[in-house]
């Protein structure tokens, strides 16, 4: 079966090209993927044309598996674009997996575009779930939840410079009040530190949990989207 998929990084094109350089990167942005335990964790650039341990756990209600293979990482540097090759089984349930995923980056006025094309192959008892709409549905939340943590990932333009905090003297001279000097000092020390006080901070939210790839919330994910778009 063969799956087009797209979504776009705003971010600097080298910045994301460099981040494709980066297996450990990658895996870790891909729920529920993760090196084998025990895998020395490669540099940027360092398993690219080498195979690759990985791990994958999928849950589908009742059913959990866990799939255990290789994977190589191939780039064209010229051309922007690569591809990710692999195998898996998962001994639980007897399936096994096979598929390449290509890719090419193309820079846009937003950031960078990055077109997938993934062929891909499933046997035995899982293959029942294979269904073509079925593993549309999840590939696009798949891939939307690597997109997004990938964008986290990526370095941030820097955040515009706030201008420079006046002192409270030159903040009233600036709003046209004029006092005498000993008034003024008394005045600047009170109004100083207000100008001063930051923002109060909002509490960072809790990390989501990606040692696993949930498949039901995700096609759930994909169904609520569905109903929710506007119909012509």
């Amino acid at each position: 079966m063969q799956l087009e998929q797209a979504f776009t990084l705003a971010a600097a094109p080298d910045a994301v090209w460099q981040a494709f350089h980066d297996v450990a990167l990658l895996v870790d942005c891909l729920p529920g993927a993760s090196l084998k335990p025990g895998t020395p964790v490669p540099a940027a650039g360092e398993a690219i044309g080498t195979d690759i341990p990985l791990m994958f756990k999928v849950k589908l209600g009742p059913i959990a598996a866990g799939f255990a293979g290789q994977g190589q990482l191939t780039l064209d540097e010229a051309a922007r674009s690569g591809s990710f090759a692999g195998s898996a089984i998962d001994t639980k349930t007897n399936t096994r997996v096979k598929g390449e995923a290509r890719f090419a980056l193309q820079p846009e006025a937003a950031g960078v575009r990055v077109a997938m094309v993934v062929d891909y192959t499933i046997t035995g008892t899982l293959a029942q779930f294979s269904r073509e709409g079925i593993v549309r549905a999840l590939a696009e939340q798949l891939t939307k939840q690597f997109a997004d943590n990938l964008q986290a990932r990526l370095p941030q333009a820097p955040a515009p410079s706030a201008a420079p905090v006046a002192d409270g003297a030159a903040t009233l001279a600036a709003a046209g009040i004029t006092a005498s000097a000993p008034d003024l000092s008394a005045t600047a020390a009170a109004v100083g530190p207000a100008v001063a006080a930051p923002a109060p901070r909002r509490p960072a939210a809790a990390a989501a949990d990606t040692s696993s790839i949930d498949l039901w919330s995700l096609l759930k994910a994909w169904l609520r989207g569905l109903f929710a778009r506007p119909r012509a």
